[in-house]
């Protein structure tokens, strides 16, 4: 469907269209969020009227942008839910199902409207299912040719075509359908008589690796190479619009005809909807994370635009009678980003003014420009640290907004394993850091789908063992220090050590003999590949995703840990550092070269006789106050030369996170300073123990210690 002219009474929609976008999302997640609760707590009215306000809202401010699809989906909800506030029906599992495929099928066409397509899904078979349930009829599904309608015909008949994905390939695509992600087949037509057509395969691949991520190519390059084949299909995962990247495989010679459909793999369609669409479309019940009912948008993938996104400081609007005073303003991300790295320039600039004034201070220490100099300095420090605390709020996020995706994701996929589960949500006010925010979500679903599929017992098993059929899973978050913790927890059967570390010893990865703590064993399932599922699912694999989750976790500074008991749940427990922009570090030298050791994670300093380090399983340890404190040489790690004279005492910097402590061994500590974490780029951003550079007040470029993969690596994992 087409927007209505912009013009209409003289006003420029196009100037609101970001607006819309970002009060509908809000409006379609409290919707959703609200079924879930409904569906739980039955009729309860002022439930049902915020609901009807919502669905009220959207129709309206649809109306007036002119997205007749969605007004029309809206109006069939809204008068659902008149009838359902008048007491006229019942609230019914049937009807949760169908308005939730409400706003899965409008945040899809919101996601079309974003990237400034025309809305292409079909809307009808909702509005009969709905207005089916206002007349008390059974809902109608309507035959697949009735799902979508497009104003332009297809050129040919769509062919879904099976991919034949691997294991790694699915969990890929289901990733991306779970994080709203666009799933494209791209079907390309080459020249009649083309010679090169792998060479074609290879050059589309390739650009569209610049948009997005190619998972597949059907028929395959050796396949495509020596048949007869004109054409060739890839199984494309992207952001950007379908008209741009079918402009851009159409820039390759011998290409004569470029088409995208939305891919619906088997499954993800809700109970009650058609999977398809008209000859031509098939329309995927997407459904897109991060937009958070304060207003908060974050980015869906890294192709996707940031100027979308947005933040506000408040969500509260006094309104009287006559007067309106709004409270939120909505700040494009960018500038917030810009405004942090100003900032962080000007708390550099001032380390460097400090330590000019100290070298002033040393030569001219009777001139009093010198003394009013540094006077000015510590002024300016207290300044620069209100407007840094100041600024540094502005870029915390509440982890609800994170948080608030996962019930509707446990609700399917409980449905979809047949199993009885509540989802309990606790410390969703927790704030951490905006960029750790927009990380976190995919760990936290990885970790979610396993307590879901393997962790949560069957109804019959759970009973069988004397529990309840309801399992619950725990989502968690607070305030550890200066960390924060999260903890994904459940009632469930807990891991099975036994067969995990005899899958471990028949793969080489442990010894027979070797002894392992029970956390030990727990522990390796985070290793690459390593799964004790009995049998593939596309909701999870223990391995499949758990190392994934260990990486992205260390890549913010973080670390994750196990507990488990047979017969009675698993407990995962992720900590991660509330900011990743300036922090307060420990300068420490090593050999000719000085590290940035963050505060929040030292716990205390050390000098240490070397004839008291004692080796321990191939591991230094040394004794402090009746415990055994491993430790690991920066110089051995970061390979350092070799002093050739080295001190009878080293300095011992003991860092810890959660209930885990390492010491560091280095040659002099330098001092406290505040810095400013700086990315290393693309190419090194994945050093083992390096976070990031900093620049000192000398103008010298110091590495940032990852306090949390160097705890990880040393303790966790050995």
């Amino acid at each position: 469907m087409k927007q209505d002219d912009d013009n209409n009474m003289g006003i420029d929609l196009g100037e609101f269209l970001e607006f819309y976008l970002l009060d509908s999302s809000e409006q379609i997640e409290r919707l959703g969020a609200g079924l879930l609760q409904l569906e739980k707590e039955g009729g309860n009215i002022g439930l049902i009227n915020d609901l009807f306000r919502s669905a009220h809202s959207l129709k309206g401010a649809s109306g007036t942008m002119g997205f007749t699809p969605i007004v029309a989906m809206t109006h069939a909800a809204e008068d659902l839910l008149d009838r359902l506030r008048q007491g006229k029906i019942d609230v019914s599992l049937e009807m949760i199902d169908i308005l939730l495929a409400v706003t899965d099928r409008v945040k899809a066409m919101l996601s079309q409207v974003e990237q400034r397509q025309e809305i292409s899904l079909g809307y009808e078979d909702l509005v009969i299912s709905l207005k089916g349930l206002i007349n008390g009829d059974k809902p109608v599904v309507l035959d697949n040719s009735q799902s979508v309608q497009s104003e332009e015909p297809e050129i040919a008949p769509f062919v879904q075509l099976n991919f034949s994905l691997t294991e790694t390939e699915c969990e890929k695509v289901n990733d991306a359908h779970m994080m709203g992600h666009g799933i494209y087949q791209v079907d390309v037509k080459l020249e009649s008589g083309t010679l090169m057509k792998a060479v074609r395969a290879v050059m589309t691949t390739q650009r569209l690796e610049g948009m997005g991520s190619v998972v597949k190519v059907l028929p395959s390059l050796e396949e495509l190479e020596a048949g007869d084949a004109e054409s060739f299909s890839l199984l494309l995962l992207s952001d950007e619009p379908g008209e741009e990247i079918r402009r851009e495989v159409l820039e390759i010679s011998e290409l004569v005809e470029v088409t995208l459909h939305p891919y619906l793999a088997e499954g993800w369609a809700s109970e009650g909807i058609t999977k398809g669409g008209t000859e031509g479309v098939v329309a995927p019940l997407i459904e897109q994370p991060g937009i958070p009912t304060n207003g908060n948008i974050n980015a869906v993938t890294e192709t996707k635009k940031p100027s979308t996104a947005t933040t506000t400081t408040t969500t509260e609007v006094a309104s009287g009678e006559g007067n309106t005073q709004v409270h939120t303003i909505r700040v494009d991300t960018v500038r917030m980003d810009n405004l942090i790295n100003l900032v962080g320039e000007m708390v550099i600039t001032r380390t460097r003014l400090v330590q000019i004034g100290l070298d002033l201070k040393a030569q001219y220490s009777s001139d009093n420009m010198v003394n009013n100099l540094n006077e000015a300095n510590v002024y300016l420090g207290r300044l620069m640290n209100d407007l840094q605390e100041s600024v540094m709020r502005l870029r915390m996020v509440a982890i609800g907004t994170v948080f608030s995706r996962f019930p509707r994701l446990v609700r399917d996929l409980a449905k979809k394993t047949g199993k009885e589960i509540d989802l309990v949500l606790k410390g969703e006010d927790t704030e951490l850091d905006k960029t750790v925010v927009e990380v976190i979500g995919d760990p936290l679903m990885h970790l979610i789908r396993n307590s879901v599929d393997h962790g949560i017992e069957s109804p019959e098993a759970r009973r069988a063992s004397g529990k309840t059929d309801l399992g619950t899973i725990t989502l968690d978050a607070y305030h550890e220090g200066n960390h924060i913790a999260i903890v994904i927890s459940d009632n469930g059967a807990g891991l099975d050590l036994d067969k995990i570390r005899n899958i471990a010893v028949s793969k080489g990865l442990v010894g027979e003999k070797e002894e392992l703590s029970e956390r030990d064993i727990a522990n390796l399932i985070f290793l690459p590949g390593f799964s004790t599922a009995d049998k593939v699912t596309d909701i999870s694999g223990r391995g499949v995703g758990m190392d994934v989750v260990k990486k992205a976790l260390n890549n913010l500074g973080g670390i994750v840990d196990i507990t488990t008991r047979k017969g009675q749940g698993t407990t995962f427990t992720i900590r991660l550092p509330l900011t990743l922009a300036i922090i307060q570090a420990l300068l420490v030298e090593v050999g000719e070269e000085i590290y940035a050791v963050p505060l929040s994670s030292v716990l205390e300093t050390l000098l240490v006789d070397r004839v008291d380090i004692k080796t321990v399983g191939g591991l230094p340890m040394v004794q402090l106050r009746g415990n055994t404190l491993p430790l690991i040489s920066l110089q051995e790690k970061f390979g350092l030369p070799t002093p050739e004279t080295a001190s009878s005492e080293v300095f011992v910097v003991v860092v810890g996170l959660g209930d885990k402590a390492l010491g560091l061994i280095v040659d002099e500590l330098r001092g406290q300073q505040e810095v400013v974490i700086k990315s290393l780029g693309e190419f090194l951003n994945n050093l083992p123990g390096i976070a990031g550079a900093t620049i000192l007040g000398d103008g010298k470029v110091t590495l940032i210690l990852d306090i949390g993969s160097l705890i990880q690596d040393v303790l966790v994992t050995r």
